[in-house]
C-alpha cells in the first residue's frame, strides 16, 4: 500500500528555523554482527593460520586489519620486558618471513592477532633460571613487512633511514594509511576520534564549513554535494582551541595528510567521491609527482615511492577507463595511459591491450623492476 503524507508544513518549519540539509552516511557506523570479536581483538585473539588472510598484502581477519605477534618469548622474555626491541618482531603484512614459516609449517599456533593501537604487547616466558615472567613490551615492527609494502619508502631507504622508520613506527598511523582497504574500523577508533573536542564543536565546525562555502581551503574541491567529507582542521593541533585563526576547512583527504594526523581513517568510497569531484572540477589537473601524491589514496604511496625513485613518469590518478562489455567505466587508481598500464584497489580485471595489476601485484612489480614499461 502506498502512503501519501503531506510534510509541507513540517518542511516550512524546518526552513523557518534555518536548519540545513546534510547527507547522512550509515557507513560511518561500520558495524556488523560480530561485535564481540572487536572487543576480543583489543587484548589479542589466538589465530589459526588458515583464518589469516591478506588484503593487498596487509594482514586481515574477518575484514579487519590486524597485527600478528608472538606472546611466548621463551628465554628472551627478560630482555624483551626491559627493552621491547630485543623481543620478537610483530607483523603487519604478509611478508617473506611469514611465507617462509608457512613453507616450514612452523607456526605451531604460537601467534595472536590484535588491532590495539597502544604498541604494547602482552608477552611471557621462562628466563634463564626458569622463572616465569610476564608483562607488556613495546615490540618493534618487522622490517620485512615494511619493505613488502614499501611503507614510508622503507624498501628504498638506507639502513639508518629504515631503522628510523622502525623507531618512529606508529600503529594507528599505519592503520590509517591502509584504512580505505578495509570495511571495518577498529572499535577503539570511535572513542579516540571524539576525544579532546569542546562540547560545542559540532556547531563551531558547522559554522566554519558554511563560511568556507563547503570548499576545501587547500585543494579547492567543492564538497557541497558531499558536505560530510569536509572537515575542520585545528592548525595548532589543539582540539580545544576553537579560535577562528586556528580553524580551517579541509576535505577529508587533505586533512588526514596533515602532519601528525596519522590517526585519521577514511573509507575508499569517500576517497573515490573526493577524487571524482576533483576531476569534475579540474582540481589537481597537472600530472606531476607532487600533484599525484597529493591526490592519490595513501595506500598507494608505497607504489608511488618505487616509481618516483626509479625515475618513472607520474601516472594519472583516478582514471575512468571505458570498457566495451562493462555498463560503467573501470576505475584505475593509477594509470599510465601511453603504456596502457593501470593499478586497481580491487581484484584486477582483464582488458584487451591493457596490463592491470592489484596493489600487491604492483608493489612486487615496481619493487623488482629496474626498468619499467611505463616510462
Amino acid at each position: 500500500m502506498k502512503l501519501s503524507v503531506d510534510l509541507s508544513s513540517l518542511w516550512a518549519r524546518v526552513h523557518q528555523m534555518g536548519a540545513e540539509v546534510t547527507d547522512f552516511d550509515i557507513g560511518t557506523v561500520w558495524q556488523d554482527g560480530d561485535i564481540e570479536f572487536d572487543d576480543e581483538l583489543e587484548s589479542g585473539v589466538d589465530v589459526d593460520i588458515e583464518d589469516l588472510t591478506s588484503e593487498e598484502g596487509i594482514l586481515s581477519v574477518k575484514g579487519r586489519q590486524v597485527i600478528l605477534f608472538i606472546p611466548d618469548h621463551g628465554f628472551k622474555v627478560e630482555k624483551a620486558l626491559l627493552d621491547g626491541s630485543e623481543g620478537n618482531k610483530f607483523h603487519v603484512a604478509d611478508c617473506t618471513k611469514l611465507d617462509e614459516m608457512r613453507r616450514k609449517n612452523s607456526f605451531e599456533e604460537r601467534y595472536k592477532i590484535t588491532n590495539n593501537f597502544s604498541g604494547e604487547f602482552p608477552i611471557y616466558g621462562h628466563c634463564a633460571n626458569k622463572q616465569f615472567l610476564e608483562g607488556t613490551a613495546g615490540l618493534n615492527v618487522c622490517k620485512l613487512c615494511l619493505n613488502h609494502l614499501n611503507y614510508q619508502g622503507s624498501a628504498n631507504a638506507t639502513v639508518s633511514e629504515r631503522n628510523e622508520i622502525v623507531n618512529q613506527f606508529d600503529i594507528e598511523e599505519f592503520f590509517s594509511t591502509y584504512s580505505s582497504l578495509f570495511r571495518k574500523l577498529p572499535k577503539q577508533y570511535a572513542s579516540l576520534a571524539k576525544k579532546g573536542y569542546s562540547e560545542d564543536w559540532e556547531s563551531v565546525s558547522a559554522d566554519i564549513r558554511k563560511k568556507s562555502n563547503y570548499v576545501c581551503q587547500y585543494c579547492s574541491v567543492d564538497l557541497k554535494e558531499a558536505k560530510r567529507l569536509l572537515h575542520v582542521h585545528h592548525r595548532n593541533r589543539e582540539k580545544s582551541d576553537n579560535s577562528p585563526q586556528n580553524l580551517i576547512a579541509l576535505c577529508a583527504d587533505c586533512h588526514r595528510k596533515e602532519p601528525f594526523h596519522g590517526h585519521m581513517f577514511i573509507k575508499h568510497e569517500d576517497m573515490l567521491t573526493i577524487n571524482r569531484l576533483r576531476g569534475e572540477q579540474n582540481v589537481y589537473a597537472n600530472c606531476d609527482w607532487n600533484t599525484v601524491k597529493k591526490k592519490a589514496d595513501l595506500s598507494l604511496h608505497g607504489v608511488l615511492n618505487h616509481c618516483e625513485k626509479k625515475g618513472y613518469k607520474a601516472p594519472e590518478v583516478g582514471y575512468l577507463l571505458n570498457v566495451a562489455d562493462r555498463t560503467s567505466p573501470l576505475l584505475l587508481e593509477l594509470a599510465w595511459l601511453q603504456r596502457k598500464f593501470g593499478i586497481v584497489l580491487s581484484d584486477p580485471v582483464e582488458v584487451a591491450g591493457w596490463t592491470i595489476l592489484s596493489l600487491e601485484e604492483a608493489l612486487s612489480f615496481f619493487g623488482k623492476n629496474k626498468k619499467s614499461t611505463t616510462r
